[in-house]
């Protein structure tokens, strides 16, 4: 009786094995494909290009990007990946490299990371941010690397004679015939940074003027001059001249006020990018990031970052 049982049931067991495998074929296992790929990135520790964000908070390095052969790649991870990469870069006595204008300096270390222990930073209504850590840097310093080896650098050596030189012809002819009248030069706040870049032989040289009064909306932007006005200037034949040029009228309109963050070789090939960054009046702008590289004799744009620390 027994062996007949089995014998009817062999039937059916065999049919149910069968079911099973047709709904693998048509319902397949779940794979964490976001998982495996951050999994993927992260065993790699590749150098990770981090954005300086400071406020009344503190002082906060931010991930944004891998730096490689292939130039700079923007960090898109689950938020998984994202607490995986806490754990492994923003910890306390991680290293990072400071730059200044795209001069490394002193090592530095991370005070803590985002979920070493109390969450770090918050935003009102945002379940995943992107993750930070608290760092205390010296002023000037816009970017990080992570890791002890700084990115190569360019030297930027340049005579006090010969910049002066450069920023005398800037103000009476370059910044005039680019809207900002030399009548009008007292009003602006001029910064300038001399960058080693390997563009030319000679350093780069990145000139900002800064109004800090708005225009009103209701005035005609082709009659204003603009309230900002960004100059990059390298060496050609017969002496320095504008590579690049950048500027505003409106923080509504055109395009919003940009600052100079520095110079960084991020693919390696011995010449570096610029980057920009917007003003630090943009809301929620803090991670933008617009580089360009030298092409020819002209800076042209090479990568662009938009997104918010806020993912969702």
């Amino acid at each position: 009786m027994r062996a007949g049982i089995v014998l009817l049931l062999a039937p059916l067991l065999a049919t149910a094995s069968g079911c099973d495998r047709i709904k693998e074929k048509l319902y397949p296992p779940q794979v964490d494909n976001g998982w495996k790929n951050d999994s993927t990135l992260l065993a790699q520790a590749p150098t990770v290009l981090l954005r300086v964000v400071r406020s009344a908070e503190g002082t906060r390095a931010v991930p944004i990007a891998s730096v490689g052969a292939k130039g700079l790649r923007a960090l898109s991870l689950t938020g998984r990946g994202w607490r995986a990469l806490d754990v492994q870069l923003l910890h306390n006595g991680r290293s990072f490299v400071p730059y200044r204008n795209g001069t490394p300096l002193a090592v530095t270390q991370a005070n803590r990371g985002m979920w070493e222990g109390e969450t770090l930073d918050s935003l009102p209504g945002c379940r995943q941010m992107i993750p930070a850590a608290a760092v205390s840097l010296p002023d000037g310093v816009e970017l990080l690397t992570s890791g002890s080896t700084a990115l190569r650098g360019v030297p930027a050596a340049l005579s006090d004679g010969e910049l002066q030189e450069v920023l005398n012809v800037v103000t009476t002819l370059v910044a005039p015939s680019a809207g900002v009248p030399l009548s009008q030069m007292g009003k602006y706040r001029r910064t300038v940074a001399v960058v080693g870049t390997g563009a030319t032989r000679s350093p780069t040289i990145v000139v900002s003027y800064d109004d800090p009064q708005e225009l009103p909306d209701s005035v005609t932007r082709l009659a204003e001059r603009p309230r900002q006005l960004i100059l990059v200037l390298d060496k050609g034949a017969y002496g320095y001249k504008p590579s690049l040029t950048l500027k505003d009228v409106s923080p509504t309109r055109i395009s919003p006020r940009r600052r100079f963050l520095g110079a960084l070789d991020a693919d390696g090939d011995g010449n570096a990018e610029l980057y920009f960054g917007l003003g630090e009046s943009i809301p929620r702008g803090e991670l933008a990031t617009f580089t360009y590289r030298f092409s020819g004799d002209t800076w042209i744009p090479d990568w662009e970052y938009s997104r918010t620390r806020c993912l969702g």
